[in-house]
């Protein structure tokens, strides 16, 4: 969906609305600066002030709201179906992949949960609204449990359109039970994670081993500049096994021999690589 289809598919309700509140003082601008206020993220005030400095008369504002109603009702609904076009044409053995993002890190009031095909496309949604003081929504609990019903919700529409047996993988970041949630919908589907998050993880698990107090006592190699030469040829390696082509049991097993790849033991046995690669 592009703001076009909306601008063109609010065009007839939109000059009726118009033609109401303004006649033929701005029946051709009313549409356009409502909708270039939605389109740049601004409110009424902001886009407002902005014109009137510049000497630009602009309409009412229960004029502009009744605009602004009508743009996002469409917008809505062809947003919808924009998405469900998209799930409509998975195919079977496909893999989605999943996350949510929210108004703020913490205590947010807003979370927005989708899952994309192979291709990019959005293949469901669910948006959570926390109702709050002047505020409807569609949520009453805790902040951190709204991506997990957002994901439920998102997920169970998409079961509804397209079955149980088409989705063969998922990948996401493991940042909430988003696991369980998506075996409830889609029980044989296998799960990734985001590779990106992976080396997030490596960094953490890295820096929680450094500044354990007990690890420092047992091994003072721990605050050596050695081990931070370690840290960094052991992270190219990590680096390399996510983006190897390869099974993830084969992935798990090199690393676990990751000590023979750093002690310079390059045998195909243990290694990626032969040791006349490393000469190279």
């Amino acid at each position: 969906m592009t703001s076009q289809e909306v601008h063109d598919a609010t065009n007839s309700e939109i000059i009726r609305v118009q033609y109401e509140g303004f006649g033929d003082l701005i029946k051709l601008d009313g549409k356009s600066f409502t909708f270039a206020t939605l389109i740049c993220g601004k409110t009424y005030k902001e886009a407002s002030n902005l014109l009137r400095e510049a000497g630009i008369d602009v309409p009412f504002s229960q004029y502009f709201y009744k605009i602004q109603k009508v743009i996002l009702e469409k917008a809505k609904e062809l947003a919808e179906k924009s998405v469900k076009n998209h799930a409509l044409q998975l195919e079977p053995g496909t893999v989605i992949t999943i996350d949510a993002h929210f108004s703020h890190v913490r205590n947010a009031d807003e979370c927005e949960f989708v899952a994309m095909g192979p291709k990019g496309d959005i293949v469901a949604k669910f948006v959570i609204v926390r109702s709050r003081k002047g505020k409807a929504g569609n949520y009453t609990g805790a902040s951190c449990q709204m991506e997990s019903v957002a994901a439920d919700q998102a997920l169970q529409i998409l079961e509804d359109t397209v079955g149980k047996g088409i989705v063969d993988f998922f990948c996401h970041d493991r940042d909430n039970k988003s696991r369980n949630i998506v075996h409830k919908h889609f029980p044989d589907a296998v799960e990734y994670q985001d590779g990106f998050h992976c080396k997030k993880k490596f960094e953490l698990c890295w820096k929680r081993l450094t500044s354990n107090e007990y690890a420092k006592s047992d091994m003072p190699i721990v605050d050596s500049k050695i081990f931070h030469g370690i840290k960094n040829r052991l992270k190219i390696f990590f680096n390399t096994l996510l983006n190897k082509h390869i099974s993830k049991e084969q992935k798990l097993f090199y690393w676990l021999h990751a000590v023979d790849h750093l002690i310079g033991n390059h045998s195909p046995e243990y290694c990626l690589h032969s040791t006349k690669d490393e000469e190279k």
